[in-house]
């Protein structure tokens, strides 16, 4: 746990530094929000048509609105981003001329708090997108100076303030906002642009985004951010407006563009169609056809009934001829013969075969009482003779009418027949034109619907592409975020002033406390002295240390304890003043060996012997052991002030005389990696009884005493010199 505290000690040292790190911080980021130009962000949310799925009523339409398609979203959002549409958008806007306040710092833009009213008319095209500089002088006079153009231009304002070959100004007071808005100044510098289509174009798409709802939903959110609440507001319904009135004029256009089409196509069709009904009547009138299938059905039939009647005459004719020949053969004895009369069915033959009979009864009743010569059987035998004449002659007359009857039939069905000759030809001809005819029939229909389709479309300026969340003049801005900054900056400055206090502890490489040490050595660490705040508490601590060693037997009588370290004011004179003390106190016989003058009123209550330079070059080892020998022989403790181990090495000749060996380390002043060359100096030399004393232990001074430390040091150096 102290090792994890000892690594957060740098951090509570340096604390100040931190909290003035994130002061600063702090106070940087409001400066920087004071200057940065604040961004708003409008949002307008557009419902795409789907002819598939959309208002109410939308499906009564979708025929009518032949031209369109289902949309896909990633087209319309390329749509709504495209330069075209945005070029149109531009021109239902006033963002070509902007107006700006221009502060020592900042620049404003000035849109809805305009003192004046502007225009501006750009002549030379090199003009656009520069800065007019305008130094308002007063509620009368104002200046003008032209990026590019030498001289200061003067105008009034209500004025057209002409700058030759370049551009014309009109300036006029927003007397309404000023009567309204006392506070607001008029007087002052201001920067007027006007810029061209395709800046402002550029400026709009940079600060547009078009995203969908979601992939299956076809709505979209039309994004944009500007410096000015407003303009982000309007530049978000005008675009979604401008969308909708793009399609319905693009609909209209293609409706109309089509329904021209239709018509040079429709009166190609009629004409095709005309010529088709004219081949057909052409054909029929030169073929005599009416109906083809009817004339061949009427025809079959005539022929039919024509056939069998054919058949019914050629049976009686038949019968006739039959007859005939009996008679023919028979007529000597016509009486006796039974004809078949079965094809004579009408009443005259039957009354005359009747009338024969009963005369040949009549005879055959006569002879019984007359002979054959008689008158009477005569005149029956000349009535039936006379029946008989004529009934052959019937016979006769009836099979040659019979026979002409089959001629004229046979005559007839051949007749008939002929109308078959060239039928599947007339046929084919006939279902050839009339398909014609059929195909520019329908083609011309279809075009008339599509035509009176195309005339709806056209009339129906409406489209279902519909807004449903106008965009609202934002209150708050989306950047810069001000909590967020401050946050951040205010953490960077910790993490700063954090880095530079690792950088500077790091780069100082100080032993710090106990745990470095013995990380680095396995020297014996005597005892570790902590900052005393007075001399009571230091008094009382060295008391207690000395009485440790006196329990190790550390200190017998006639020791020689050598006090050393890198540096004298790393604490070795001060461990040495306060252990004489101690011995001081306790009546102890104790010496103290110096080899700096300026320090020989440090011991002032010890006995105190300072040997020079020369009387110590005098002595040889021998000699310089024998005297040091005599003063342990007469003194119970001897202390010797060594030197400066990095200044001379005659303090690792001390340190081998010596019985006892005390190396001061301080945790503010003495370099870890010092650490090291103590342990290889201790191994190397074979150093007798060689133990490490720590001074400043868990010492950690602010910030204001170590620049006083440090001002005190400077001074001290100054008047050194």
């Amino acid at each position: 746990m102290s090792d994890q505290f000892s690594i957060l000690r740098p951090y509570l040292r340096g604390l100040p530094i931190i909290v003035i790190a994130m002061v600063a911080g702090f106070l940087f980021a409001k400066k920087y929000l004071s200057y940065k130009v604040p961004m708003y962000e409008s949002t307008t949310k557009i419902k795409l048509a789907d002819l598939h799925d959309g208002v109410t009523g939308n499906n009564l339409f979708k025929d009518l609105d032949v031209f369109a398609s289902t949309n896909k979203i990633a087209a319309e959002i390329e749509v709504l981003k495209s330069q075209v549409l945005i070029e149109k958008m531009i021109h239902k806007l006033d963002f070509d001329e902007e107006v700006s306040r221009v502060g020592t710092v900042k620049i404003n833009e000035l849109y809805s708090d305009k003192p004046f009213l502007h225009h501006i008319a750009i002549h030379d095209p090199s003009l656009y997108n520069n800065a007019f500089m305008v130094n308002v002088k007063d509620t009368m006079h104002y200046t003008v100076t032209v990026e590019g153009i030498k001289g200061t231009y003067k105008g009034m304002f209500g004025d057209t303030l002409i700058i030759p070959h370049a551009a014309s100004i009109v300036l006029i007071l927003n007397k309404d906002l000023i009567n309204v808005k006392k506070e607001l100044q008029l007087v002052g510098n201001y920067k007027l642009t006007k810029y061209d289509t395709h800046s402002l174009t550029e400026y709009i798409s940079s600060n547009l985004d078009v995203v969908s709802v979601d992939k299956d939903v076809a709505v979209l959110r039309i994004i944009f951010k500007s410096n000015v609440p407003e303009k982000a507001a309007k530049v978000t319904d005008a675009l979604a407006q401008t969308y909708i009135e793009d399609y319905i004029e693009q609909k209209f256009k293609t409706a109309d563009v089509t329904s021209t089409f239709l018509d040079d196509q429709i009166d190609k069709s009629y004409k095709k169609l005309s010529t088709a009904e004219m081949n057909i009547q052409g054909y029929r009138d030169n073929k005599n056809i009416i109906n083809v299938r009817q004339e061949t059905e009427t025809d079959l039939r005539k022929i039919s009934q024509l056939k069998i009647q054919k058949t019914n005459i050629k049976m009686s004719l038949d019968a006739i001829r039959q007859i005939n020949e009996y008679i023919e053969e028979g007529k000597s004895n016509f009486l006796d013969l039974a004809p078949n009369f079965e094809a004579f069915t009408d009443l005259l033959s039957t009354e005359m075969v009747k009338k024969i009979k009963q005369l040949q009864a009549e005879k055959t009743d006569l002879l019984l009482i007359y002979q054959p010569n008689h008158e009477l059987v005569k005149s029956v035998d000349k009535k039936i003779k006379h029946h008989t004449d004529y009934f052959i002659e019937s016979i006769n007359n009836t099979k040659k009418n019979l026979e002409t009857k089959y001629s004229l039939l046979c005559d007839d069905i051949d007749e008939a027949e002929k109308v078959f000759i060239g039928l599947p030809e007339r046929e084919r001809m006939m279902n050839s034109l009339d398909r014609s005819f059929q195909i520019h029939q329908q083609s011309y229909v279809f075009l008339n619907e599509k035509r009176v389709e195309a005339e709806i479309a056209k009339a129906a300026k409406h489209a279902f592409h519909r807004i449903i969340d106008r965009a609202t003049v934002p209150t708050r801005p989306i950047s810069p975020n001000r909590p967020i900054i401050i946050i951040v900056s205010t953490l960077l400055g910790m993490l700063a002033a954090m880095l530079f206090i690792f950088i500077v502890n790091a780069s100082k490489g100080r032993v710090n406390d106990m745990s470095s040490i013995e990380k680095n050595t396995d020297l014996p660490i005597l005892y570790a002295a902590p900052h005393f705040k007075n001399d009571s508490v230091a008094r009382h601590f060295y008391k207690n240390e000395v009485m440790k060693m006196d329990m190790k037997s550390m200190l017998p009588t006639s020791t020689l304890l050598c006090i050393s370290s890198f540096d004298k004011s790393q604490g070795q004179r001060y461990n040495i003043k306060h252990l004489c003390e101690v011995f001081v106190r306790e009546s102890r016989s104790s010496l103290v060996i110096t080899f700096d003058p300026h320090y020989q009123n440090d011991f002032a209550n010890s006995h105190a012997h300072f040997m020079s330079e020369a009387e110590l070059a005098s002595m040889s080892y021998s000699h310089l052991k024998q005297w040091i020998h005599t003063q342990t022989s007469n003194h119970e403790l001897v202390i010797i002030d060594n030197y400066a181990l990095m200044d001379n090495d005659k303090a690792v000749l001390m340190m081998g005389m010596a019985s006892l060996n005390l190396f001061v380390v301080d945790t503010r002043k003495t370099l870890l990696r010092s650490i090291t060359d103590i342990h290889l100096l201790a191994a190397k030399e074979n150093l007798p009884n060689f133990y490490l004393v720590l001074n400043n232990n868990k010492y950690s001074p602010s910030l204001l005493t170590e620049a006083k430390w440090i001002i005190k040091q400077i001074k001290n150096k100054l008047h050194d010199k």
